[in-house]
């Protein structure tokens, strides 16, 4: 049994390995995946057929051959352009839902105010989904993304017993849940520059603050034992409570919420950025400093390699070149490309869902 239990294993780690080989590479051939992943061309082709025949890759034509004689290699791709993602992305201040394709394409997004009962979220989510008919059959899964962990004895945004079976079951499809900030990390790995070498510290400044590491091959959130959460350091001991129960937490003190109170305003927070008087310029300043001692003292324990910036502080550029100025003043070992804005941060309200789900039930499917 056990050795049954292994060599199954290892089959779902070699067509996962594949997998993501083409989708970081583009198209290859059976000859080529083989030489990078060091498995045996037969090894290869068998894991190959088993793709094309489930429609995770398909064939696509002849590979160049200039200067070389015999038969051509055959070059194949991904299949992700045809399936596609439910997407519910919550925040303290709104909950997004969306249809996107696994390659993180976009078909439509519905933002809604933040909603606390997980039963009008429900109702919602089958509302969109029923308007986009046509895409119903080719949707693999849908990806959830929260403030706080999955797990239910967490401080999730949904303090909800068995939240992913309820989800599975109102919406007829597999589910999975995620911590929101380390499925943008996912995304950054799986659509955006990084390749995944060296270590990266993904930093989230918006309605809330969180952090995410890539070591190790892996991903971890704030929420992992052992792991640092940025946000819920501890910046003012005389500050607000924090929903994790301390006191002062850079989330609570430097969020935009945070900002917000202290500026005493309900205006947007773009909007009041695009518009600084010397009041506001002072009091972001302030945060700005804040959160740059946090994510250098952060990077310089972890000794990152590069740190991602994240979520709706930084649609502005005043914010992200000031925080990464500070950042060099605390440390000047670092560089100033070490530091940079997320190509996908526009993208920020829906391309996690998309990535922990492509993730799940597509390149790391047990299928």
């Amino acid at each position: 049994m056990t050795k049954a239990l292994n060599l199954q294993s290892l089959k779902i780690e070699n067509r996962s390995l594949i997998l993501y080989t083409i989708s970081r590479e583009g198209k290859l051939s059976r000859k080529e995946l083989a030489a990078k992943l060091g498995l045996t061309p037969a090894a290869v082709t068998k894991i190959c057929s088993a793709l094309i025949d489930k429609g995770f890759i398909r064939e696509i034509g002849e590979a160049d051959a200039v200067g070389k004689t015999g038969r051509r290699e055959i070059l194949l791709t991904l299949c992700t352009d045809d399936k596609y993602c439910f997407g519910i992305n919550a925040e303290t201040d709104a909950v997004t839902l969306s249809l996107s394709s696994l390659e993180g394409r976009i078909v439509a997004k519905k933002r809604l105010g933040f909603i606390s009962d997980v039963g009008d979220v429900i109702t919602e989510g089958i509302r969109f989904i029923d308007s986009f008919s046509e895409y119903k059959s080719r949707i693999v899964g849908a990806g959830v993304c929260i403030i706080g962990s999955p797990d239910e004895n967490d401080f999730g945004i949904w303090k909800e017993e068995h939240l992913e079976k309820r989800l599975t079951d109102a919406f007829d499809m597999p589910v999975v849940i995620e911590n929101n900030v380390k499925a943008f990390a996912e995304s950054e790995l799986l659509f955006g520059k990084k390749d995944g070498d060296g270590s990266i510290l993904f930093l989230k400044w918006g309605p809330g603050i969180g952090s995410a590491i890539f070591a190790n091959g892996r991903v971890f959130s704030g929420n992992d034992a052992s792991t640092a959460e940025i946000g819920h350091y501890i910046v003012n001991p005389a500050g607000r409570k924090c929903r994790c129960g301390r006191f002062g937490c850079l989330e609570t003190e430097a969020g935009e919420e945070a900002i917000l109170n202290e500026l005493n305003t309900k205006k947007p927070l773009d909007e009041l950025l695009k518009n600084c008087d010397n009041d506001t310029v002072n009091i972001i300043d302030h945060k700005i400093d804040m959160v740059a001692l946090a994510l250098t003292n952060t990077a310089t324990i972890l000794n990152t390699d590069n740190i991602v910036l994240f979520g709706t502080m930084f649609n502005n550029d005043f914010v992200a070149d000031k925080l990464s100025r500070q950042c060099l003043r605390y440390n000047s070992n670092f560089s100033a490309d070490m530091i940079e804005v997320s190509a996908l941060n526009k993208k920020g309200d829906y391309i996690g869902t998309v990535a922990v789900c492509a993730k799940k039930f597509f390149f790391e499917s047990e299928e």
